[in-house]
């Protein structure tokens, strides 16, 4: 069926486009305008998605790639994701070399399979290729067909990836007249054919000879950053379940429909939380202790059972098994406040740090996780249900600063999450280092960090193996390797509290004659390298604002005096500040350098960048100046 099906499409591109099929194999063919600036060039892609009712589509894709050279190996991994609402039903990958001699073809049989859902239950199925190149160029064709049983998530026409121009490429969906679509354009002006074939719309994009846009490292997620057409329905069914997209209103009740009856705690379960709330002064604090009870005994897993991820596991069932998935926690969390006589609501957000909010004026299902809000009469308390180290009503940049869809008895209502300072997210090192006068050295030092800093380090630190602990020391925080350390955590409700004990064999950068140079500290306050400027296009995203502090105290070796301090230093643009300066204490035969590094805001326009770059680069630089100390 499919190999009919895209015979027939192939002939009829081939032929209303003019070129010669045969030539699209040959990498030889390709235009030289195409392959500027390129790893990889589309060169034939037919994409038909076909509406036949409101709960059944099929979804046709034939795909044609050429890549130019080792950067584009992306390119040359088939992975297609598979469930009982989104089947693949057929799949085949055919391999051409650079003379457009095909060399090799796998069947979806040859293919690697593997059942996910985090061990507890198979809720769906990868399915993984990775097509091997002895040489660049080469050319890879993709044929595959998936069935849906779900018509919730349309699939939208991604037309371009990053460092890959396009040659030719065709999406056509096909609609019932009375169900009809909606689409919006993004990062290009293209508008479709809109035709009637008998009780059908059909909507056709067609993109050609687009150069390639060059991935700019650190910018927004790529589906908002490249040319793309977001298609969504306006009804929809999931497993029965009929819904109406056409409003975000309307999809909140959907969804709610959905999780009725899931906050069905026990008696015995309610009669406990309010017990444990019982000493509570407010609201606040019941909801501080739910918070705690909740992350000191539940345990988060990736489970996308129920219809497409939105239908959660009752409370119950998650009071008892002691896990869930982000829905399945905030069900929970809002069963358990509930019990206490506190109203809360779910809300649907897209996470993670560097994802532009929804679009208010198109509703589009755009979501991939599910946290908690709690109206108050100033303001709401947010609540991260998955984390384990999550401060409580502290978003972080995983949720911070986006739409979320508010589920109410009423629907659906977009909320703005809140976002946050940089004093929302602190990084204070205090180090004191007992240098010896062979260069050895024994140092102790405690970091009490916040947001952002806290969750980093409990995750890296906290019930870690020793070596895990060493590696994130050294490749993350910037330490000198130490040959023996001791680590010591204690978190608060807020913040933590670390404390490290390390022995390192050579402290100084290098030493001469009588002379030892020591760098103004043993880690390195900025331990990160930004990407060039040029050209930059898109803003860049830093995970969150911050405010780093260091006081770092060398104490010499008995007979060791200073020579030279560095200067001090205060660097600034428009979002950062550094400062750095030196001091002797004589009495006490030691060095204290102190440093303060503080980023105001996260997302740096492109036209910004360029001096927050310089600004970083002199903040490294700060940590090639010596403290030079010699013999008395």
């Amino acid at each position: 069926m499919l190999k009919k099906l895209l015979t027939g499409l192939i002939i009829s591109f081939s032929l209303s486009s003019g070129y010669a099929q045969i030539n699209l194999f040959n990498a030889s063919t390709l235009a030289a305008t195409l392959k500027e600036k390129a790893h990889s060039v589309k060169r034939e892609e037919i994409i038909k998605f076909e509406i036949r009712d409101i709960d059944e589509a099929r979804y046709t894709v034939h795909k044609l790639i050429t890549v130019l050279d080792a950067e584009g190996e992306d390119e040359l991994t088939f992975v297609q994701y598979s469930d009982q609402f989104r089947r693949l039903d057929d799949a085949e990958i055919k391999v051409f070399d650079a003379s457009g001699k095909m060399v090799n073809k796998y069947k979806m049989k040859e293919m690697k399979s593997q059942a996910t859902g985090d061990g507890l239950v198979v809720d769906g199925k990868l399915y993984y290729f990775r097509v091997a190149a002895p040489s660049y160029p080469i050319t890879v064709q993709f044929d595959y067909q998936f069935k849906y049983k779900g018509t919730l998530n349309y699939p939208d026409y991604r037309i371009v990836v990053p460092d890959q121009a396009v040659e030719n490429s065709v999406y056509t969906a096909t609609v019932p007249a009375a169900l009809d679509l909606k689409f919006k354009a993004k990062n290009i002006a293209l508008n479709p054919t809109i035709k009637e074939a008998g009780k059908n719309k059909v909507y056709t994009w067609e993109a050609k000879d687009l150069p390639a846009i060059k991935h700019e490292e650190g910018s927004v997620s790529s589906e908002s950053s490249y040319p793309a057409i977001l298609i969504a329905p306006n009804r929809f069914s999931m497993d029965g379940n009929e819904g109406d997209l056409s409003s975000w209103k309307n999809f909140g009740m959907w969804y709610n429909n959905l999780s009725k009856g899931s906050i069905n705690l026990s008696e015995a379960s309610k009669t406990r939380l309010k017990e444990m709330v019982k000493g509570a002064g407010d609201d606040k604090e019941k909801m501080k202790i739910i918070y705690s009870y909740l992350q000191d005994n539940f345990r988060y897993v990736s489970i996308q059972l129920g219809i497409g991820g939105y239908k959660t596991f009752d409370a119950n069932f998650v009071d008892l098994k002691k896990y869930g998935d982000c829905k399945a926690l905030s069900n929970y969390m809002q069963a358990c406040l509930d019990a206490v006589g506190i109203k809360s609501y779910a809300a649907l957000i897209n996470a993670t740090y560097n994802k532009e909010p929804v679009d208010p004026a198109f509703p589009h299902n755009s979501f991939n996780h599910v946290i908690i809000c709690v109206p108050g009469k100033k303001d709401s308390t947010w609540l991260e249900c998955t984390s384990k180290s999550a401060d409580f009503g502290v978003l972080g940049s995983f949720t911070e600063n986006r739409n979320a869809l508010l589920i109410t008895p009423d629907g659906g209502m977009l909320v703005a999450t809140p976002k946050s300072k940089a004093s929302d997210n602190t990084f204070n090192m205090t180090t004191k280092v007992m240098l010896q006068e062979d260069a050895s050295g024994k140092s102790e030092s405690i970091l009490k960090t916040t947001g952002l800093y806290k969750e980093t380090v409990i995750d890296n630190i906290l019930d870690e193996k020793k070596d895990d602990q060493k590696e994130y020391l050294v490749s993350n925080l910037g330490f000198l390797q130490p040959d023996q350390f001791e680590l010591d955590i204690a978190a608060q409700n807020d913040s933590a509290k670390t404390s490290f004990k390390l022995s390192i064999e050579k402290i100084p950068q290098f030493s001469a004659g009588n002379k030892m140079f020591l760098s103004p500290r043993i880690y390195k306050i900025w331990n990160a390298q930004l990407p060039s400027f040029e050209n930059r296009t898109k803003s860049f995203y830093f995970q969150s604002p911050f405010i780093k502090t260091d006081t770092t105290t060398y104490f010499l070796p008995e007979n060791y005096t200073v020579e030279n301090l560095p200067k001090t230093r205060e660097v600034r643009c428009e979002y950062g500040s550094f400062t750095s300066s030196y001091s002797y204490d004589e009495k006490a035969n030691s060095v204290t350098s102190i440093a303060y590094l503080q980023l105001s805001q996260n997302i740096i326009p492109a036209e910004k960048y360029k001096e927050t770059k310089i600004f970083f680069g002199k903040v490294t630089e700060e940590f090639s100046e010596k403290i030079v100390i010699k013999k008395r």
